[in-house]
């Protein structure tokens, strides 16, 4: 009698869980594009440095929307009555194919901007030193042109360098010995100069690529992972399942060609076929 009066309530408790779920998976769904749009906003998609911001989100907050679809499928699945349940989930699990595109175009854009950071990084410092180079060699020749104090007084402040700290100082000395102490202080700042104007360190380098690797690994996860539950409008298997099969039919169809047996695909088709459908199976 126990049995009997609890039964009713079975499908009651799991349509409640199933609207629950549905909600938060909702809630998921809304929490991802708020953190996306933090990120992205204001928009500068020409921007290496935005490029690999947006797509590192994209990829770190993933398993948020990942989680909301597989709640919602969760929750289809307890209340299949429910109608607008299930369009909801067919309508996200077309959706979720878009998000598989996503992260595998995030592969070679993770690339690019991984690459296109170091090599503009290299770039500017070659710019900086190139432009340092050129003043030093300019004040240099300055100092060993002028032939007397007043000459090498306006010499140098038609090239005066703020940023370098050569100035004139009439402190009564010969010209040559003049000459003489302000080349050696330039040589001294040019040292300081070089000190500061290095080459990205090999570790630097090997963050940045340890980095991207992680990244695009995970994003070609998750491309995965949404493609289990993605699934076509007009099918009954997931976008997954539909491409391996695809792949196996086309292989043994090229093995076909090739007058080499396909056995194996065979096999692997009829575990994806259910059983009632298998025209091998003996009554």
């Amino acid at each position: 009698m126990h049995v009997v009066s609890d039964s009713p309530s079975r499908p009651r408790e799991g349509q409640v869980l199933a609207d629950r779920l549905s909600v938060f998976a909702l809630a998921l769904f809304v929490i991802y594009g708020v953190r996306v749009a933090a990120t992205a906003f204001p928009l500068r998609p020409l921007d290496t440095l935005w490029q690999l911001t947006i797509s590192s989100t994209l990829i770190n907050t993933a398993a948020i929307p990942l989680l909301g679809l597989g709640l919602l499928h969760l929750a289809a699945y307890l209340d299949p009555g429910n109608p607008a349940l299930a369009r909801r989930r067919e309508s996200l699990a077309r959706w979720a194919i878009l998000a598989v595109l996503g992260f595998l175009l995030l592969l070679p854009l993770q690339a690019y901007a991984s690459w296109s950071t170091v090599a503009t990084a290299r770039a500017r410092l070659m710019t900086q030193q190139t432009s340092a180079n050129r003043n030093f060699a300019q004040i240099r020749d300055a100092i060993n042109s002028a032939t007397s104090s007043k000459d090498l007084q306006a010499r140098l402040q038609s090239l005066q360098s703020p940023e370098l700290g050569i100035r004139f100082q009439n402190l009564g000395l010969p010209l040559a010995e003049t000459k003489r102490q302000m080349l050696i202080r330039l040589n001294e700042i040019q040292e300081q100069v070089k000190t500061r104007i290095n080459a990205p360190p090999p570790e630097a380098i090997e963050d940045v690529a340890r980095n991207a690797s992680r990244l695009m690994g995970t994003s070609f996860v998750y491309a995965l992972a949404f493609a289990i539950a993605a699934q076509r409008r007009g099918q009954d298997i997931p976008l997954l399942v539909e491409l391996l099969t695809i792949w196996s039919l086309r292989r043994q169809a090229d093995r076909s060609r090739r007058g080499v047996p396909g056995a194996p695909d065979r096999d692997y088709l009829a575990q994806l076929a259910p059983l009632e459908d298998d025209p091998t199976r003996l009554p």
